[in-house]
């Protein structure tokens, strides 16, 4: 339904402007719905089976996903459910082209690729600073929008706009119905996490709410040694006048320890005359976990003033801190033999996080356009304190020789801080803030307009005491974002955009004065949605990205900003849901991610770049059965990627492979049992591994996974 004009009368207004409870469905103009499926209205927007009907992370705004003239994809909390998700990881290889932190990386990490760049985690369209803590939980998920291209427009923070991309995390947030529900997963190598939510109005008149997630992970690992415990309880209370007027506040508090993983060298694995031990884990079986830990409070203020003009504010205040201790390899190849030198290592770092968003948006029909114009800005503060250090007797002999088929580990001992021991040592301050405009206007229904600009600084305050440098980033910049959606005939529709990201490179000693990278995407495709199930989208991008650290010529221990890349592809994402019972979800992406200015003398111009797959792609099928059998379903799917290079130097490669799961499940309305296959054939294979120049890492073999739950409502 769409707003009333500015000239309507106040008399004619409804007496309640917000949103209504999510129990019932409310669709925004411009929504096309498949009469044979529900809508459910959830607190993230309405979705329809596996379908996000509007998103609200690419525009800040409600809109249809079909009017967003760009790639967005969204991962609702019924995919998670059905496949039985178990990271960030997992769940977004349902989306083309994305490739998230793996799970086995130490949260501090932020390793993601969308489109063949970095992309970044966030949460709730704020930056998440380093993933500390539980990263991959998904208990307090509620859907997972996945954002392609630099999104500079909207999204500022940590150290400056994302260049290839945002993952964002959309909580699960308080409802007016009072509900909970407890279980737990549970399987291969002892793998066990209950779980709660619990939902809980605390007025009877539904003006203050409440809702409490939480989970506990306990798991041993295919890996040798890894041993994981992590946590993550999410509470959050909201307070509402029913009218115009809400505050939700919500609580983080998330922690991880295990063993650190660095991967395996690819000699030894995807080349050489010997094979390593696919389960190898480097280091001593006694080595100290490492940890991540993260608590943060975020409240958000939403006002509606009239039926043109609303507002609303988000904060968010919090602290992280982490340690890594590992005995490294630092090489792919051996020193001779299977032989490599490993060193003592630790790194640890604290952040504190102040980041303020606020937002004025205006609704309003103007002749023959339907016009949203948004007014926003954003600050972010973190300071970011660490170092990492070495044993300098090993590491300057080195390493210590261990032969790594027949390995025995010399004992880890904690590196003390001194004169020659620190490798990285880093005191820094991001200031990321910026003003922004955009301005959304559907002309005749069916041409759907976007244009945007923000003014955006970076201000990066870089000391390193170890080698007392002091660094100073401060950019200003303007950055764009343009693009169109036209309705060609009802359901299908063609669209082009255009966007620019501006980011900072934290720990980068620079020869001169340090710059940010930028990047700049332009993108074009169709959007389709039959109305009778069927869905999707297809793009056809160009990313460049300039003013990568790459090592100075002169003095190979620091960077100089002139490295420049490109990602250049397709990518294709479909839903067929033609009835109740049957869902699928197809993806499929091609991306040629390449240096386009030479490095050094082995990473030249044309080199792919490292830990890309050049194909990737997802099929799954859901049928839920009907009749006697209500209540069951069964499901399976197949992931496919194609090799990809371990190293810039493009020296070793990784082979394609795939992988099968399935799983059948029985839901009511009391309770949920299930059980997952994951990679049912056991297939044997390595990916790239982001671990300082590049590593490998074996898949998980075969695992079965049960879940056993219990609902109150």
């Amino acid at each position: 339904m769409r707003r009333a004009s500015s000239s309507q009368p106040p008399a004619a207004r409804p007496q309640q402007r917000t949103a209504p409870p999510p129990t019932q469905t409310q669709l925004p103009s411009g929504v096309i719905v498949n009469p044979a499926l529900p809508v459910t209205q959830t607190t993230a927007g309405p979705v329809q089976g596996y379908q996000a009907l509007t998103a609200t992370g690419s525009t800040r705004t409600n809109t249809p996903t079909e009017r967003i003239p760009a790639s967005i994809n969204v991962v609702p909390r019924a995919v998670i459910d059905d496949q039985n998700s178990l990271s960030v990881a997992e769940a977004t290889r349902n989306v083309s082209g994305v490739q998230a932190t793996s799970p086995l990386q130490t949260p501090a990490y932020e390793s993601a690729r969308i489109r063949g760049f970095a992309a970044e985690q966030w949460l709730d369209g704020l930056t998440s600073y380093y993933n500390a803590g539980n990263r991959d939980s998904l208990v307090n998920v509620e859907r997972i929008e996945v954002l392609k291209g630099p999104n500079a427009i909207l999204y500022g923070g940590g150290s400056g706009a994302p260049l290839g991309g945002v993952i964002n995390i959309v909580s699960k947030l308080p409802t007016n119905r009072a509900f909970s529900e407890f279980g737990s997963t549970f399987g291969s190598y002892g793998f066990v996490q209950p779980y709660f939510d619990i939902n809980q109005p605390l007025s009877k008149d539904g003006t203050v709410l409440s809702r409490l997630t939480g989970e506990y992970t306990s798991s041993s690992s295919f890996i040798d040694t890894i041993d994981t415990k992590r946590y993550a309880i999410n509470p959050t209370l909201l307070f509402t006048n029913k009218e115009d007027t809400t505050l939700t506040i919500q609580g983080r508090f998330s922690d991880w320890r295990q063993q650190e993983y660095q991967g395996l060298p690819a000699v030894g694995t995807v080349t050489g005359d010997f094979r390593l031990n696919r389960n190898l884990f480097i280091g001593p079986s006694n080595i100290p976990k490492s940890y991540s830990t993260t608590q943060s409070v975020t409240a958000k203020l939403d006002h509606e003033f009239n039926e043109v003009w609303s507002a609303n504010v988000q904060v968010r205040a919090g602290k992280t801190r982490f340690q890594e201790l590992a005995q490294d390899i630092f090489s792919n190849a051996p020193a001779f033999g299977s032989t490599w030198g490993v060193t003592n290592l630790a790194l640890g770092q604290e952040q504190k996080e102040l980041s303020v968003v606020a937002n004025a948006l205006a609704k309003f029909r103007l002749g023959i356009s339907e016009n949203r114009l948004l007014f926003g800005y954003d600050y972010s503060r973190v300071t970011d304190v660490g170092a990492m250090y070495v044993d300098p007797a090993q590491f300057f002999a080195g390493g210590v020789p261990v032969d790594l088929r027949n390995p025995v580990y010399p004992a880890y001992v904690e590196p003390v801080r001194g004169p020659f021991s620190v490798v990285v040592d880093g005191d820094n301050v991001y200031r990321t803030q910026g003003f922004y405009t955009q301005w959304q206007s559907s002309l005749w229904d069916r041409v759907h307009l976007l244009g945007g600009v923000r003014l955006a600084n970076l201000h990066i305050d870089s000391v390193q005491p170890a080698f007392a440098t002091t660094d100073i980033t401060d950019v200003t910049k303007a950055l764009p974002r343009v693009g169109a959606v036209v309705d060609l005939v009802k359901g299908f529709s063609v669209f082009a955009d255009y966007s620019e990201g501006l980011k900072g490179n934290p720990f980068a000693l620079y020869s001169g004065p340090p710059k940010p990278e930028t990047s700049k995407q332009t993108e074009a495709g169709i959007k389709f949605n039959s109305g009778a199930g069927l869905s999707g989208t297809l793009a056809v991008f160009e990313i460049n990205r300039s003013g990568v650290p790459i090592s100075d010529p002169n003095n190979p221990l620091v960077s100089i900003p002139a490295g420049e890349q490109r990602s250049r592809g397709l990518d294709l994402d479909v839903l067929w849901q033609p009835t109740a019972q049957w869902s699928v979800l197809g993806s499929y992406a091609h991306v040629d991610a390449v240096l386009t200015k030479d490095v050094a003398a082995t990473v030249r111009a044309g080199n792919k770049l490292n830990w890309v797959p050049a194909d990737s792609g997802r099929l799954w099928v859901n049928y839920r059965l009907d009749g006697r059998w209500q209540g069951w379903s069964l499901g399976a799917g197949v992931y496919a990627a194609s090799g990809a290079y371990v190293d810039p130097a493009n020296l070793y490669k990784t082979s394609g492979y795939f992988t099968i799961d399935s799983k059948i499940a029985y839901d009511d309305p009391r309770y949920h049992v299930s059980l997952t296959f994951k990679n049912l054939t056991n297939e044997k294979y390595f990916v790239p591994y982001a671990y300082f120049d590049g590593r490998v890492a074996p898949g998980e073999g075969r695992t079965v996974y049960g879940k056993l739950a219990l609902k109150f409502n």
